[in-house]
């Protein structure tokens, strides 16, 4: 049975951004989503890596979606202001090395993001689900280091 949570537009409107904003989870899964597709064909080695991190953060969209529809609210691809995700919220970078700088980046500001939620969201039960979330951004963000120092220890 799915959690019951108590409609309030403020913390609904922290959880649209980090769901359907512009740097949010979804944006973050096209994003891995792009990367895997491009190492599946250039550097098929290295496609597991982002296969892993797309998964934790399809979990994350799954979390955010059943609690921002629990309470009322919408799961649309969308930030609170009503700003549709497109393509253009992906970073196009092919560059292995490059591609790997920017996902640690966009990782630790996510990362940063949700710890600052849930110290703004009074709601147990929420900040219990954002804080499996956060679980899974820094899981994500341990396994890029992994093969980025890896493979660029030299």
């Amino acid at each position: 049975m799915s959690e019951i949570y108590q409609s309030n537009s403020y913390y609904q409107g922290l959880l649209q951004n980090l769901y359907g904003g512009a740097k949010g989870c979804f944006s973050l899964f096209m994003h891995f989503v792009y990367q895997y597709n491009q190492t599946k064909v250039f550097c098929e080695g290295r496609s597991g890596v982002f296969e892993n991190v797309m998964k934790l953060e399809l979990e994350n969209c799954h979390i955010l979606s059943r609690i921002l529809i629990n309470m009322g609210g919408d799961n649309k691809f969308c930030s609170s202001t009503k700003r549709f995700l497109s393509g253009q919220n992906i970073e196009y970078v092919k560059e292995l090395k490059q591609v790997f700088s920017i996902d640690i980046e966009f990782l630790e500001i996510n990362i940063l993001e949700v710890k600052s939620m849930i110290l703004k969201i009074e709601d147990e039960k929420i900040r219990k689900v954002l804080k499996n979330i956060l679980e899974n951004k820094k899981q994500e963000l341990k396994l890029l280091k992994v093969e980025f120092f890896k493979n660029n220890a030299n």
